[in-house]
């Protein structure tokens, strides 16, 4: 059976969740003799090309050479994270969802409105909408109740993060802060400069090299947090990417992660960053569904010095933290286990043309 899957997609995420997961279904079916693998997409980085082409049941394609050959072959099926192909709606089509237009900030209201139509449009044309966690099955009912028939929990584990050893991390470092140790954050606009306080705090506590990385969701966010830290004390220790910069390596290498005011679009960053021994700091909001809880400590940001704590705490005991790690990988395992004996739809051996 013919597999297309398609890494482009028409909503914004970091490119690197997609190729990711197209790297995790191809490990998955590895063992099935029957599947073989089309990888769609025009703009496919060559390092992952090469990890692709690893297997000898995948093959890589343009756009419009999978177009063609859709069109000669008979048997099927299509896997997408939010986009179309071309002359393939005879096949079954299954969508993974790994944002939506409900969490995305656009610039105007056609923009969003326009996005929510194409979203709609995916779910009601697939075969399926799988959610791969519990998280995103959650957030997709509560902003899409109409169309929850649809919605189906699947089973995708994570197979195959790059193997990064202590001179990969500490080249990462290197590269991003002078090999200093560094908080990453992934704090919407509005709570920039409460975070930048509550650091603040934590440096004048402890002269220390920490630094903190910001990683916000576009290009605009990006000018308006660079505005925002004109005049900064220590603005020689914060750094600001957007999402679409994000790699892997940056959370692998990170001290501690932040994630404040998320949603679904971020369950791989979480998962990542555990895979990793990296510790979480969730700041407390009602999409994080309960199952979650767990995977690191959950409290109000905005409490004052809360942060400010939590950034002492981890950076004096070393005991603490790596026990705070290992208690993210032990809720992980036990998430993971849960969703197995749960008899989920498995991508991609489950799926029939």
């Amino acid at each position: 059976m013919r597999i297309f899957l398609l890494t482009d997609t028409n909503f914004i995420q970091p490119t690197q969740i997609i190729y990711q997961k197209v790297l995790d279904i191809i490990e998955v079916g590895t063992h099935s003799a029957h599947l073989h693998f089309y990888i769609v997409g025009d703009r496919m980085p060559i390092d992952h090309q090469d990890l692709y082409t690893n297997y000898g049941n995948v093959t890589i394609l343009k756009k419009h050479q999978a177009e063609k050959l859709i069109g000669e072959v008979t048997n099927a099926i299509v896997i997408h994270f939010g986009s179309a192909l071309k002359g393939s709606k005879q096949f079954p089509h299954y969508f993974i969802p790994l944002s939506s237009p409900h969490i995305i900030q656009y610039k105007s209201l056609f923009k969003k409105w326009k996005q929510a139509s194409v979203f709609k449009r995916l779910i009601k044309d697939s075969d399926a909408t799988f959610c791969i966690n519990d998280w995103s099955i959650d957030s997709l009912r509560q902003h899409y109740n109409s169309m929850q028939s649809k919605f189906q929990e699947a089973w995708l584990p994570i197979s195959l993060l790059p193997k990064l050893e202590w001179v990969d991390l500490s080249e990462t470092r290197n590269e991003l802060t002078q090999g200093n140790s560094y908080f990453i954050s992934f704090t919407p606009i509005n709570n920039l400069i409460l975070t930048l306080k509550e650091f603040s705090v934590f440096k004048k506590w402890q002269q220390t090299t920490m630094c903190i990385l910001f990683i916000v969701e576009n290009e605009t966010q990006l000018v308006s947090a660079n505005q925002i830290l004109k005049g900064y004390k220590f603005i020689e220790a914060v750094l600001v990417k957007t999402l679409a910069e994000l790699k892997i390596e940056w959370l692998a290498a990170a001290y501690t992660v932040l994630l404040d005011g998320v949603d679904f679009d971020k369950t791989s960053m979480v998962e990542w960053a555990i895979h990793y021994d990296i510790p979480l700091l969730l700041n407390q909001n009602d999409a994080i569904p309960s199952s979650w809880l767990n995977a690191g400590e959950v409290f109000l940001f905005s409490e004052k010095n809360a942060l400010s704590n939590h950034f002492k705490l981890y950076y004096k005991d070393e005991m603490f933290r790596q026990g705070r790690a290992k208690m993210g990988k032990e809720w992980l395992l036990a998430l993971t286990e849960n969703r197995n004996l749960n008899h989920f739809v498995k991508i991609p051996i489950d799926l029939k043309s």
